[in-house]
């Protein structure tokens, strides 16, 4: 395939399958910005892209660990994500025991409480958290928030798990209650739900990836029973919900931004409050079988991702389209606004040859 790609954004491409079994070709594509140093002013283009990710990204151990970076691979999302790694900062660089951190995006926000370091401590019957631990810096994801596995009896096969969130910390179950001496709470609370006892149901917050079995992510996966066994396989079952695709909780899913939307980040880097805007979203894009057009229009992206701690904001755009046959029919991609020469020559039916674009096969 021959790409044309005048922004220089990093792109692959791939294969995906809707529900109804028919193939499409997905093309992926990825554009890095770097947070301007002007309060207000535009993200500028990065002078390298963040690389692609080909595969989930675990924390730690795969399985026991949250996602830090979810595969940018997915075939269709319907929805826009907002994804955030990052640190909570104190104020002013002062040692706080909690600080509140937040993110907007336009007209959406989302903001929580991050919280120093506490341990649980045991006294007779109750069970109560220690002050928490000031900090300047302190960073947070899913394997921080509240949840977990009850581990505290080693001869337990099956210890209890906090399956929102299995990955946290804070989760403990009553029997275990005489080991939870110094075990930790989460860093993270929701505003206005302190987290005062590991046996309660709390919402655990970050700004990460949530984990594809949690139960308001997998309930979109479909139905895999006997039936699908014997009638479906190895196709998507017919009540797979694309929604699945979204890899972050459905308050951090928005419209797909069709223009510059101003950003607020709120104790997520030193400055404290920093505002600006996002680059322009809408990105022109041309894919050809042959010399005939296949898709001609403007892609929106489908995922926000902002590296807080590296100042800055990735964009991902994707287009998906039918196969004939076989993936190898697409000959021809057009990223960005195309320059008068490749549209005369597309016009002519002629070879285009480019000393000044990037074009790649």
């Amino acid at each position: 395939m021959k790409v044309f790609n005048r922004p220089g954004y990093l792109h692959q491409h791939t294969m995906g399958m809707d529900v109804a079994g028919r193939e499409h070709f997905v093309m992926v594509i990825k554009g890095s910005f770097d947070f301007p140093d002007r309060s207000g002013a535009v993200a500028t283009p990065a002078a390298t892209h963040v690389p692609l990710v080909y595969a989930d990204e675990a924390t730690g151990e795969p399985g026991f660990s949250s996602t830090r970076w979810e595969t940018d691979f997915a075939f269709r999302k319907p929805k826009c994500d907002v994804v955030v790694q990052g640190a909570a900062y104190a104020p002013g660089g002062k040692k706080a025991a909690r600080v509140q951190v937040g993110l907007r995006v336009g007209g959406w926000q989302k903001s929580f409480h991050v919280v120093g370091h506490r341990e649980w401590r045991v006294f007779g019957p109750s069970v109560r958290a220690t002050d928490p631990y000031p900090f300047t810096r302190q960073p947070f994801d899913y394997d921080t928030a509240f949840g977990g596995v009850d581990r505290l009896n080693p001869d337990d096969p099956r210890p209890p798990a906090y399956m929102p969130n299995p990955h946290g910390r804070g989760f403990a179950s009553f029997r275990n209650q005489a080991q939870l001496s110094g075990q930790p709470l989460p860093l993270t609370e929701e505003v206005g739900t302190p987290v005062t006892s590991p046996y309660e149901e709390y919402r655990p917050m970050a700004l990460g990836p949530v984990w594809r079995g949690r139960a308001d992510r997998l309930c979109h996966g479909g139905t895999y029973d006997e039936k699908w066994t014997h009638d479906v396989f190895p196709f998507l079952p017919a009540d797979f919900d694309e929604r699945y695709h979204q890899q972050v909780a459905e308050d951090q899913q928005i419209d797909k931004p069709r223009r510059a939307h101003e950003v607020v980040l709120l104790n997520l880097t030193p400055a404290g409050r920093e505002t600006f805007r996002l680059p322009d979203p809408a990105l022109p894009v041309r894919l050809f079988r042959g010399w005939e057009t296949v898709f001609d229009g403007m892609l929106h992206p489908d995922t926000l991702v902002f590296d807080t701690e590296a100042r800055r904001v990735s964009l991902v755009w994707r287009v998906q389209v039918p196969l004939k046959k076989i993936i190898t029919e697409m000959t021809d991609i057009w990223i960005g606004k195309p320059s008068r020469g490749l549209l005369r020559a597309k016009d002519r039916r002629k070879t285009y040859v480019s000393f000044s674009e990037d074009a790649s096969s």
